[in-house]
This record gives C-alpha cells, sequence and structure tokens, in this order.
C-alpha cells in the first residue's frame, strides 16, 4: 500500500526524484572533487616517483660505470702483471744466459792468457838476466876504460907538471940574472947621480947658507920624505924586477931603465923612457 501510494503521488514521487538527484549530484560531485584530488596527488606522487626513478637509474648507471672500470682495472692489473711475469722471465733468461757467455768468455780468455803471460814472464827473466849480464860486461870495460884513462891522465899532468916546471924554472933563472943586472946597473947610475947630486947640493948650501937656513931645513925634511917615498918605489921595481920573467927565445934590453938612490942626498937621476919600464920623474 505504502509504495502504490508513491507511486501514484507524482509530485512527491518528482520531489523524491529531484532529492535523489541533488544527493547524486552532491555525491558525483564530490566524486568529482575527490578525483581531482587523487589526480593532484597522482600527479605528484608520479613525480615523485619519476625523480625516485631517474635517481635509481643515475644510481644504477654510475654502478655499472663502476663496474666496469673495476673489470677494466682488473684486466689491465691482470694484463701488466702478465706483461711484468714476461718481462721478469726474460731478464731472469738474458741475465742467465748473459752469465754463462761470460764466464764462458772470462774461461776462454784466461785459458787463451795463461800460457801467454807465463811466455811472457819467461822472456822478461831471460831478457833481465841477459841485461844484468850486458851492464856487469860494460861496467867492467867501463871500469878498466876509466883506470886507463885515469892512468894516462896522471901520466899526462904530471908530464905537464914536470915541463911547465921546467919552464918556470928557466923563466925564474933568467928573471934573477936580469934583475942582478939591473940592480948592478941601477946601484952604478944611483952612486953616481947621489955623486953629483952631492956635489951640487954643497955648493948650494955653501952659496946659500947664511940666507936660507931655514928653506935648508925644510928641503932637507922634504927630501927625507921623498927619499922615504922613493925607497919604498924601488923596492917595489925591485920586487917586479924578481917576479918578471921573459919567455925563452927572447933577450933582455940592452940599456934598460935604471934608478939612483943614496942616503945622503935622495935625489933621482932622470933617465930617458926605456922599454917594458914605466917613466919616473923627481916630485
Amino acid at each position: 500500500m505504502t509504495g502504490a501510494s508513491d507511486t501514484l503521488d507524482p509530485i512527491a514521487a518528482a520531489e523524491a526524484g529531484i532529492v535523489g538527484s541533488k544527493h547524486l549530484i552532491a555525491s558525483v560531485a564530490n566524486d568529482l572533487s575527490q578525483q581531482e584530488r587523487w589526480l593532484a596527488h597522482y600527479r605528484v606522487a608520479e613525480k615523485r616517483r619519476a625523480r625516485r626513478v631517474k635517481f635509481q637509474e643515475i644510481i644504477y648507471w654510475l654502478e655499472l660505470k663502476r663496474r666496469r672500470v673495476m673489470r677494466w682495472s682488473r684486466r689491465l692489473a691482470l694484463h701488466g702483471l702478465r706483461l711484468a711475469k714476461i718481462a721478469a722471465a726474460f731478464l731472469w733468461r738474458t741475465s742467465v744466459a748473459l752469465f754463462v757467455v761470460v764466464r764462458r768468455a772470462a774461461t776462454a780468455c784466461l785459458n787463451w792468457v795463461r800460457p801467454r803471460a807465463y811466455a811472457l814472464a819467461l822472456t822478461m827473466a831471460t831478457w833481465t838476466i841477459a841485461f844484468l849480464a850486458w851492464a856487469a860486461t860494460e861496467a867492467r870495460h867501463l871500469a878498466r876504460a876509466m883506470a886507463n884513462a885515469s892512468a894516462v891522465a896522471a901520466a899526462w899532468t904530471a908530464h905537464q907538471s914536470r915541463a911547465l916546471g921546467a919552464i918556470l924554472q928557466t923563466w925564474l933563472i933568467a928573471g934573477w940574472a936580469w934583475t942582478r943586472v939591473e940592480a948592478t946597473r941601477l946601484a952604478r947610475v944611483s952612486i953616481k947621480g947621489a955623486t953629483t947630486g952631492g956635489a951640487w947640493s954643497a955648493a948650494q948650501s955653501r952659496a946659500l947658507a947664511t940666507s936660507l937656513r931655514c928653506e935648508s931645513i925644510e928641503l932637507a925634511s922634504w927630501t927625507r920624505r921623498k927619499a922615504g917615498h922613493f925607497s919604498r918605489a924601488s923596492l917595489a921595481t925591485a920586487s917586479l924586477g924578481f917576479s918578471w920573467t921573459k919567455q925563452p927565445g927572447q933577450h933582455a934590453d940592452t940599456h934598460p931603465r935604471t934608478l939612483a938612490i943614496r942616503r945622503c942626498t935622495a935625489l933621482i937621476c932622470i933617465e930617458p923612457l926605456r922599454a917594458r919600464l914605466p917613466a919616473i920623474r923627481a916630485g
């Protein structure tokens, strides 16, 4: 009965339908608003998920790169280790071969040098002995030659000394004879000059005895000084005559120069210039 009443009342049914439509519209509007919120949340979630996926992809790519780098590093290390093993083996084989070659070469060199060194030592010993024998022989010959030369030099020196002694003796005899002759002539001339000077002095002294007594005293002192000087000069001349000798084959001058000295007068006789003697004049 109630349903029939509801169906029969169109207004109520319309109102009920309108109310139901409003509820439906409200529910649809609510659903639409929820759908928009869901879409907004979905978009945000999708963005976050995209970011997370991208970050994960980047991490995955980096992991792949890391694995690839590690793989290449491992391969490179393995290749390096393999090359190091090969190089070490090569160096070891080369060093062993080189050592063997050097040892063989050294052994061969020693085997080659040993007999030659022994032969060289024998040769040097033989040469040394021969040189010592030759040196001893030459030393004996040289000693004999030096002894002979010394004997010859001594004989020549003795002969030359005897010849020089004979020549000097001849010169001394000739010089002594010449000196004696010259001394005799000098004494004669001195006596003659002294006599003449004495006579002249006596005449002059008698003529000037009164007026020139002081001058006579001064003249006497001056004469004594000059006599001393001249006596020393005469002694030096005589010594020179004794030491002066002539060479063999030459003769002395026939008129040598003479020097006259007397104690009482101390006057000098001036003789002309002679050979081999200097001119002496009175002071």
